[in-house]
């Protein structure tokens, strides 16, 4: 059985195969922070909106219900 198995003689094919692999998840990183930028952004922007509100209800502009 053993003498069956035929070795390829290609010993880059798993180093190939690491890299590639490697590739993938660096870009699923570089994705995922992008998408984490794009989050902070928003969440900047979501503040700032709060703040213009509150400063907006304080003059009188807005009705408040407390």
């Amino acid at each position: 059985m053993v003498g069956s198995v035929v070795a390829t003689g290609k010993p880059g094919l798993a180093a190939d195969l690491v890299k590639e692999v490697s590739a993938k998840q660096n870009v699923e990183v570089v994705v995922i922070k992008m998408a984490q930028d794009i989050e902070r952004a928003q969440g900047e922007s979501a503040l700032t909106l709060i703040a213009s509100a509150s400063g907006a209800a304080v003059l009188g502009r807005i009705d408040v219900r407390v």
